[in-house]
C-alpha cells in the first residue's frame, strides 16, 4: 500500500501540473483509455475488473492513482477519460458542487454505501456517536481518520462538532494506518474509534460496527458512480453503454474485495475475479 501511495503522489502532482497547463490530456493517447483511481479498496478492485474487462475487448487501458480531488481535477480537465471514485449525494458533494459542469456523472455502480464512526463490538457500551462522550479518555481522545483531503474526513469532523465531541481530535493518516491501528487494537482488545465505510473488507476480517447516528452529520447512503470526461462521453458511447449495464452489490463485491486486499497483486486477483464471473461479465458487455 505504501509503494501505491507514492505512485499516487507522483501522479497526482503530474496531473495537477497538467490542470495548470493547457488541459489537453496529456495522459491519453489515440488507443489508450485511462481510469482514475484512488487508494481505496474498493475503487481498486473495480478500476482492475474493468481494465480486465476493456483490454479483453482490443481496448489498451493506463491506470493513473490518485488522490480524490485528483481525480475529480483530472477528469474535470480531460487528461481521465473514466473514474468509478464518485460517492454522492452526501460524500463527494464539495466535488460534485465544483465541477458538476466539466464531467458526465453515469449510472451508480453500487448503491446504498455508507460512512460513519465505528468500534469493535466489543466495545458494548458504545453505540451512538453521542456515547462517545463516555469514552474519550479510553481511545485518547481520538478517532483515527484516513487521507486529508477524502470527503469523510470533513464528515468525521463535522460529526464531532454536530455531536459537541470538543476533546476529540480526528487523527488524519491513510486508509493503511487506519487500518492498521485498528489491527493493533483490535488484537489487544482495547478501544478504538475509527472511520469506517461500506463496502469494505474490514467487515469481514473484524468485527466492527457503525454507531448511530441520529443527527445524521455523515447523511443518507450514497451510490458510487462512473464519472467520465465530457470528451469520453462523445467518443466512447460503446464503453459508457456497457459500464452503465454493471451493476455490482455487497454479494458479489465482498468477495473481490477480500482477494484484493490479501493478495500482493491486486490486478492479478480482479483478473480471477473476472474470468469466474465470465457469464455476468459478458452480460454487461453485450450490443
Amino acid at each position: 500500500m505504501k509503494k501505491l501511495l507514492l505512485i499516487s503522489m507522483t501522479c497526482f502532482l503530474l496531473v495537477i501540473a497538467s490542470a495548470c497547463g493547457n488541459g489537453n490530456g496529456a495522459f491519453k493517447d489515440e488507443k489508450t483509455i485511462t481510469i482514475g483511481m484512488n487508494n481505496y479498496t474498493e475503487n481498486i478492485a473495480y478500476t482492475y475488473v474493468w481494465k480486465q474487462i476493456l483490454e479483453d475487448r482490443g481496448y489498451k487501458v493506463r491506470t493513473v492513482f490518485l488522490e480524490k480531488a485528483g481525480v475529480w481535477v483530472g477528469t474535470a480537465n480531460d487528461d481521465i477519460d473514466i473514474s468509478f471514485a464518485p460517492w454522492l449525494p452526501t460524500t463527494d458533494a464539495p466535488f460534485y458542487k465544483k465541477y458538476k459542469d466539466q464531467v458526465n456523472i453515469e449510472d451508480p455502480w453500487l448503491k446504498n454505501a455508507r460512512l460513519g464512526f465505528a468500534v469493535p463490538t466489543y466495545m458494548k457500551d458504545v453505540n451512538t456517536t453521542e456515547d462517545l462522550a463516555k469514552v474519550a479518555s479510553d481511545v485518547d481522545n481520538k478517532v483515527i481518520g484516513i487521507d486529508p483531503g477524502s470527503s469523510i474526513n470533513g464528515l468525521a469532523e463535522q460529526a464531532l462538532k454536530d455531536y459537541n465531541l470538543k476533546s476529540y481530535t480526528l487523527v488524519k493518516s491513510s486508509e493503511a494506518a487506519m487500518l492498521s491501528e485498528l489491527r493493533k487494537a483490535y488484537d489487544a482488545k482495547k478501544p478504538i474509534v475509527v472511520t469506517m465505510w461500506n463496502p469494505h473488507w474490514a467487515f469481514a476480517d473484524f468485527d466492527i460496527k457503525y454507531l448511530k447516528d441520529p443527527k445524521n452529520s455523515f447523511g443518507d447512503p450514497d451510490n458510487i458512480y462512473t464519472m467520465t470526461s465530457k470528451e469520453f462521453k462523445k467518443t466512447n458511447p460503446r464503453v459508457i453503454k456497457w459500464m452503465n449495464n454493471a451493476q455490482m452489490n455487497d454479494k458479489l463485491i465482498s468477495p473481490l474485495l477480500s482477494q484484493v486486499e490479501k493478495s500482493s497483486n491486486p490486478e492479478e486477483a480482479a483478473q480471477e475475479w473476472v474470468k469466474k464471473h465470465k457469464k455476468l461479465v459478458d452480460s454487461w458487455t453485450k450490443d
